[in-house]
């Protein structure tokens, strides 16, 4: 099965306007991916948001990277919301993989 399955359904609210461009790019990559643990997956968004952001995810509150090939409009266009990402994108994703690695067990 391919990691892209975590990311089929979007979430109901995003960060700021480039959440759900870099939800989609992760999205593109993982087509190609085969399953991973949840510690990988978390570190490969991580190096995934390093490699179109050109810095760390963060917790500091209030950080976030502007993406130019996230930007379509908007106030906010091209933000990435690294609070978003720690808080709510990447557990959000880990309870995905690990409930399809529960089902899968069963």
């Amino acid at each position: 099965m391919k990691l892209s399955v975590i990311f089929e359904e979007k979430p109901e609210s995003w960060g700021f306007r480039g959440d759900p461009y870099f939800w989609a790019h992760l999205k593109a990559l993982a087509e190609n991916m085969e399953m991973l643990s949840p510690n990988e997956l978390e570190e490969w968004i991580k190096s995934e948001y390093l490699s179109v952001a050109d810095k760390p995810l963060t917790d500091k509150y209030g950080d976030f990277a502007v993406v130019k090939q996230f930007a379509h409009g908007g106030m906010s266009s091209g933000g990435v919301d690294n609070l978003w990402w720690i808080e709510t994108g990447i557990p959000l994703l880990k309870s995905r993989l690990e409930a399809r690695s529960d089902s899968e067990k069963r």
